[in-house]
């Protein structure tokens, strides 16, 4: 396995011929073979020995902190390097207009189709005609996609197909609180739980694209701006509705978060200490089911970059 992740709150790694040993107030967790790692990524507070941090590096084993949320707090590279050959597609790829445009219209594809899922999902629980109709709007520019001759055109159709989504996402709550898609200041609650599930997806993809040594600042959808994540938010596009709204909608729908949860800073709505907590909670039960989900697409698309292949979008 190329890379380990640690999700053991407050273990210790130390270690022991070729091996990591994690443990829990002295009780052995997992034995690790590094035969075969590449990266280490340790989740919430697992703490290293310097031994075990030494063999590491000598192995050329990268490693990775994040958060408790799973925001990506820093790394530790081996001098020994790793990683060039994806890179190096990557980058091509970016150069690339022609092939560029593929990808960029795979990953929008992919957002729609997801989109349209989650509509379809809820369209056997309402007769009301308005769902066919929606569906109707997003699958007319669907179509358009492929005849895009330009990055610029394939936002475009994005957008307009995220007007008729959000236009019908308000109607799949039981409680009529959500009127429009904002993104910062949120203006309601419902946007507020959307903003922060985005941004903790955006925590699990940058972890997964790091541990594949990708270069984060290069994407193919979105453009490159100093300081900005664009691959992870290319990454993010096809697992918005999966991952983060239909999420958001059972949340609201089955009332574990409610207005009261919530509280206003700035003209933006937010969760208050004890939403945060909550959610914290159950956000942690609902990434469990796909973590392996987001490391195997990110390995798609590196293979796909290194391959010269078409990239599928998960779905």
């Amino acid at each position: 396995m190329e890379t380990i992740y640690i999700t053991t709150e407050n273990g210790l790694l130390r270690c022991e011929s070729e091996h990591l040993r994690l443990t829990k107030r002295g009780k052995l967790i997992q034995s690790i073979p590094l035969v075969g790692v590449k990266t280490l990524v340790l989740l919430n507070s697992t703490n290293l020995t310097f031994p075990a941090i030494d063999l590491l590096l000598s192995r050329g084993i990268d490693i990775i902190y994040t958060s408790k949320s799973g925001k990506v707090k820093g790394r530790i590279i081996s001098a020994k390097g790793g990683g060039a050959i994806i890179r190096l597609a990557q980058h091509s790829t970016f150069l690339d207009y022609d092939r560029r445009l593929l990808i960029a219209k795979k990953i929008v594809e992919g957002k729609i189709n997801n989109q349209m899922a989650l509509i379809k999902k809820y369209r056997y629980n309402d007769s009301s005609h308005t769902f066919d109709e929606h569906l109707s709007d997003i699958q007319r520019y669907l179509k358009t996609l492929e005849k895009a001759e330009s990055i610029d055109a394939v936002m475009g159709i994005e957008g307009i197909a995220a007007k008729y989504y959000w236009a019908k996402f308000g109607t799949l709550l039981k409680k009529p609180v959500f009127v429009r898609r904002d993104y910062r200041p949120a203006p309601d609650y419902v946007n507020g739980l959307l903003n922060l599930t985005y941004a903790f997806l955006a925590n699990e993809l940058t972890t997964c694209l790091l541990a594949e040594h990708f270069d984060l600042e290069i994407g193919f959808l979105h453009s490159i701006h100093y300081g900005r994540n664009s691959l992870a938010l290319d990454m993010m596009e096809e697992f918005r509705a999966p991952f983060a709204e239909a999420w958001v909608l059972v949340l609201l729908n089955k009332n574990i978060f409610q207005e009261k949860n919530f509280e206003m800073y700035k003209e933006d709505f937010r969760l208050n200490s004890e939403g945060f907590n909550k959610f914290c909670m159950h956000y942690h039960n609902h990434v469990a089911d796909w973590q392996e989900i987001f490391r195997f697409q990110v390995k798609k698309l590196k293979e796909a970059l290194i391959e010269g292949s078409s990239y599928e979008p998960y779905h």
